[in-house]
C-alpha cells in the first residue's frame, strides 16, 4: 500500500478538504531534473480557471484526424490534432469508443484541414506522455499540424460534445481493450518527480515523460461529501486492485457532468465502491497551492507530480 499522500496534504494544512485540492505532497529526495524531462509553461490565469473544473470548451481547428478509429484492441479512440485559442498549446482531442460515434467522426472529417473551427467540449487533460523534446509554452504561435500525434501535453480527452452532438454515451469501458494494470499504473503515477517554477504571469512544470493512459481499478468512496462543479463533480476515493488490495488511500476522482460515470457515483457514500476505467491528468489545484505557498514552504516546488483521475467508464459487475 502506498502512503496516503493526499490525506497527509490535508493534515499539513490544518484539515482542509481533499476535494478542494489544496494539499501538498510528501517531500522526497528527488533526482536532478534531466534534459529528457518535459517543460510545460502555463499561464497562471489558466491554472486558476481550470484547477477545479472537469472540462473545457474549445473553438477547435481540426488540422488532422485519424481516417478511422483505432481498433478496440488499441483503445478504440479517434485522435484529432488541432489548435484552439482557449488552450494555446498543441492539442489532441480524443473520441472514446469512436466506432459507435460515426456522426461525430464524419463531422470531424468534414472540418479537417478546412481552417473552419468546430465547437468541441470534453475533459481537459494535461499529461506528459507525448511531450516531445521542445518546451510546451502556452500562447506560443502554432502552425497547422501534419500529423495526428504532434508533440503535445494537452488533450481534450474524452470528447463529450462536438457542435450539437452529445457524445456522453461514449464514456464507457472499451470492449476488446485491455487497460493498464492498476498496480503498475499507480506505481508509475506515485513516483513521478516534479519541479515547479512560479512566475508573475506564468508557471513552469518540469516532469518526466508519463504514460499509463487507461487504467482499470476499484475506487472506494472516502467522503460522503462530493464537490459539485458546474461541469461535473470531484470525489475523494481510495484506489484498490481488482482483488481489493489498497494501492492509494486517497485521490481526487473527476466526473464529467451528465455522463454515465457521474450518474453512477451520485448518491454513493463513504465505503461504497465502483469498478472503473480512468485516465490520469496533472492536478492543477495542487500546482496552484504550491504557487501560493512556496514562499513560506520552499520545498513544495520540488515534490512529486500531483495527479488526479478522470473517470471515463464504469464496469457493470
Amino acid at each position: 500500500m502506498y502512503r496516503n499522500r493526499h490525506m497527509r496534504q490535508a493534515e499539513q494544512q490544518g484539515g482542509k478538504s481533499l476535494l478542494l485540492g489544496t494539499g501538498v505532497l510528501l517531500l522526497l529526495v528527488l533526482p536532478v531534473i534531466s534534459f529528457a524531462d518535459v517543460r510545460i509553461t502555463l499561464n497562471n490565469t489558466f491554472i486558476e480557471k481550470y484547477k477545479n473544473r472537469a472540462t473545457i470548451d474549445a473553438t477547435y481547428t481540426v488540422d488532422m484526424a485519424h481516417k478511422k478509429p483505432n481498433l478496440p484492441t488499441n483503445d478504440g479512440d479517434l485522435h484529432i490534432a488541432g489548435r484552439a485559442p482557449e488552450i494555446g498549446l498543441p492539442t489532441v482531442a480524443e473520441i472514446m469508443n469512436a466506432a459507435s460515434q460515426q456522426q461525430a467522426v464524419d463531422l470531424i472529417h468534414s472540418a479537417e484541414g478546412t481552417g473552419n473551427p468546430v465547437k468541441v467540449s470534453g475533459a481537459w487533460r494535461l499529461w506528459s506522455e507525448h511531450g516531445g523534446t521542445s518546451d510546451q509554452v502556452q500562447g506560443k504561435a502554432l502552425q497547422p499540424f501534419d500529423t495526428t500525434n504532434p508533440p503535445h501535453v494537452f488533450e481534450i480527452h474524452p470528447v463529450t460534445r462536438i457542435q450539437d452532438l452529445n457524445l456522453a454515451g461514449s464514456l464507457k469501458p472499451i470492449e476488446g481493450y485491455s487497460p493498464k494494470d492498476a498496480h503498475d499504473a499507480f506505481t508509475n503515477y506515485e513516483n513521478k518527480r516534479c519541479k515547479v517554477i512560479p512566475g508573475t504571469k506564468t508557471t513552469t512544470i518540469i516532469t518526466p515523460m508519463a504514460g499509463y493512459n487507461y487504467v482499470e481499478f476499484l475506487m472506494e468512496i472516502q467522503d460522503d461529501k462530493q464537490l459539485e462543479l458546474a461541469d461535473g463533480r470531484i470525489v475523494a476515493a481510495s484506489v484498490l486492485e481488482s482483488e481489493g488490495e489498497l494501492l492509494v488511500q486517497a485521490c481526487r476522482m473527476i466526473f464529467i457532468k451528465d455522463t454515465p460515470p457521474e450518474e453512477a457515483v451520485i448518491g454513493l457514500k463513504k465505503g461504497d465502491r465502483l469498478h472503473v476505467l480512468g485516465i490520469p491528468r496533472i492536478d492543477l489545484s495542487n500546482i496552484s497551492w504550491r504557487i501560493k505557498n512556496y514562499k513560506t514552504k520552499p520545498d513544495v516546488l520540488n515534490r512529486d507530480l500531483p495527479y488526479e483521475i478522470i473517470i471515463v467508464g464504469v464496469y457493470k459487475d
